[in-house]
């Protein structure tokens, strides 16, 4: 779809969400059809509900295809909603959103629903929380439960308006009592962070576990449960069971999940093709963490034939959609060249992406291309900046190159002693730059004792490990 296109249609749709809403369409007599195919199960589908309703034949979407040409709003939502979810038809969001959008104009409540789903995703439309807010609102207005839960989720999250815990747990628990398992799964969380309710997670773990009978974002979370030991050890056991559960309802998240504990063998057998193969379905039905996951796995050979290409394309889809770990990636294929021309203006970009986002690794890279200049001019100050705060938070490479920084004055005063600090704690990680600069400190006594063994040990430790430097210092030691 267009930019021009996403335009008009976000416009179409701000129309659609200040529009009367009522629960019921008279178009045409569709009640032995929608009594076949409620919109209530369609929207409890949309909120991952198991569901035994078989989907939709050639005649029956026929049928609704009709109804919907004839303006009933509860036929068009139904229509939407099996090709958003890929019921009875391919998965189409682009018309689903459009079906959505005509319910919601002709006063559909489901609709407003559905359309609202849309543009919180920004599935076959540009993505817009406020707007997805006002969709949630009319649906929840007119009692639809799918709807009440949706609009807790933005105001617990902030989404599209200001935060109100409170008025979120309100609508959880009303919208449990309609029915809605989702909303279970959302008062839960609740209760396990204390926002809105009482913090009390035996209270999460019941609502995860009476919600997981029938859904399987509850499944999902209850996987977490277990996986992070919330009322005890944990169980990686029981947390995998739920995943692949959810995984089989059709839950990306849980896709994702099962598939890296059948990778890393947490809670199941290992079984990288398995775990593949799972990865695959969720990144697919666009995870984007199974995205970026998929494609370190082609760019490392696991349980795929490696090609630096399919990294590329699997990190790029990832990356778009906001992943802040892609991101990074894809900036190091572009440094690199992995999968693509190298192109450090690109990298640094992407970088900068993942680097905002708090991504520890990428504030390193920032960092390091700041320090050479590298796709940006240089800058020691940036580069300081960018490398202090990934050093504090733990990455390697950034500890040793502020360590270097602070030895040499770049970008900053001198500070042999907080260099050493960083150098240390670099190199008991194993960089080997680290342990060169830091057995240098250590043999000529800069911001240590001087100790010409220790000194001698590291140097030639990093030589060992490869760093070129290293092994000319040990050649001029050696050769005094």
């Amino acid at each position: 779809m267009s930019k021009a296109k996403n335009i008009i249609l976000a416009a179409l749709f701000l129309a659609f969400a200040f529009l009367p809403v009522c629960g019921f369409c008279a178009a045409g007599n569709y009640s032995d059809l929608l009594e076949r195919f409620p919109p209530e199960d369609f929207a409890r589908m949309m909120d991952y509900d198991e569901s035994s309703a078989r989907p939709p034949d050639a005649d029956d979407l026929d049928a609704l295809g009709k109804a919907a040409k004839a303006g009933n709003v509860d036929a068009q939502f139904v229509l939407g909603a099996c090709h958003y979810i890929g019921f009875g038809v391919k998965c189409d969001f682009q018309k689903a959103a459009m079906l959505f959008g005509q319910s919601a104009f002709g006063g559909g409540a489901y609709g407003q629903f559905g359309l609202g789903v849309c543009l919180y995703e920004g599935r076959g439309v540009g993505r817009n929380l406020r707007l997805a807010r006002a969709c949630f609102n009319r649906a929840a207005a007119a009692g639809i439960a799918s709807g009440m839960n949706a609009l807790g989720v933005c105001f617990y999250k902030g989404d599209g308006g200001a935060k109100d815990f409170a008025a979120a747990a309100l609508l959880f628990s009303d919208a449990s009592k309609k029915g809605s398992n989702r909303a279970k799964v959302a008062l839960a969380r609740a209760h396990l962070e204390g926002f809105g309710v009482d913090k009390d997670a035996a209270k999460s773990l019941e609502l995860l576990r009476e919600s997981a009978e029938k859904n399987a974002v509850a499944q999902n979370n209850l996987g977490i449960f277990y996986l992070k030991g919330f009322l005890g050890k944990p169980d990686p056991f029981s947390a995998a069971a739920c995943f692949e559960r959810a995984a089989r309802n059709g839950y990306p998240a849980a896709q994702t999940a099962i598939g890296m504990a059948y990778l890393q063998g947490n809670g199941v057998v290992a079984n990288v093709e398995e775990g593949v193969s799972w990865l695959r379905k969720a990144a697919e039905n666009e995870d984007a963490e199974a995205q970026n996951n998929l494609g370190v796995c082609y760019q490392n050979g696991i349980g795929v034939q490696m090609s630096a290409s399919d990294a590329f394309n699997w990190y790029k889809k990832s990356a778009l959609q906001g992943y802040a770990e892609a991101q990074n990636n894809l900036g190091e294929c572009f440094f690199n060249g992995t999968g693509c021309d190298a192109d450090m203006a690109e990298a640094v970009r992407w970088y900068r992406r993942a680097a905002f986002q708090g991504n520890i690794s990428a504030r390193s890279n920032l960092g390091y291309c700041y320090l050479e200049g590298q796709g940006i001019g240089k800058s020691a100050a940036d580069a300081i900046k960018w490398l202090k705060l990934a050093a504090d938070a733990g990455d390697v490479s950034a500890q040793s190159n502020l360590g270097t920084c602070l030895i040499n004055g770049v970008g900053v005063g001198q500070n042999a002693s907080e260099a050493v600090k960083y150098l240390k704690l670099a190199a008991d990680a194993g960089d080997a730059q680290a342990q060169g600069n830091l057995g240098a400190c250590y043999y000529n006594g800069v911001g240590v004792e001087q100790d010409k063994q220790k000194g001698f040990a590291l140097i030639k430790k990093a030589a060992d490990n490869g760093n070129a430097e290293a092994r000319s210092a040990l050649v001029r030691i050696r050769g005094k």
